[in-house]
């Protein structure tokens, strides 16, 4: 198959798909043994465009990597993993090393927050493609589109 074949099948595939279960973290260790996944961080309270304006602040006062900030939305993140959800959500809650891309979320953030885990059993192309449909929708106030690979 070439690569517009292989990107067809895959959306088709990406269009099917089902989630295996989808729950509100409330502790890390709920994320233990998940594969893969789609995660979505939203601020439940607290003022939108504080939380925009302090995170915008924030990236240009520290050494820490931190996600490209798009416009004011409660939706403050959609991502995916498929090797350690763990380790990645813990990255955005400001546990990850510096060089890493994350919202670093205990260094500026002072509002309330959900986490919503998304599980599929499909391939890490297929889990791509379904993340960024879901960026595209809901238009997260940080992060970028696509794979981080390109």
């Amino acid at each position: 198959m070439n690569y517009i074949d292989t990107l067809i099948d895959n959306c088709q595939k990406a269009k099917k798909a089902t989630v295996v279960q989808e729950f509100v973290m409330n502790d890390i260790s709920e994320l233990d043994g998940i594969k893969h996944a789609i995660y979505i961080i939203e601020q439940v309270e607290g003022d939108t465009q504080k939380a925009f304006d302090d995170f915008s602040n924030y990236k240009k006062s520290t050494k820490r990597n931190c996600s490209k900030p798009n416009k004011v939305s409660s939706v403050m993140y959609v991502g995916s993993s498929t090797t350690g959800l763990r380790r990645r959500i813990s990255e955005h809650l400001g546990e990850g090393v510096e060089k890493t891309y994350a919202l670093n979320l205990k260094y500026w953030f002072d509002g309330t927050y959900k986490i919503t885990i998304k599980e599929y059993d499909v391939s890490r192309e297929v889990l791509q493609i379904m993340e960024d449909n879901i960026w595209h929708e809901r238009e997260p106030a940080f992060g970028k589109s696509g794979s981080n690979n390109r």
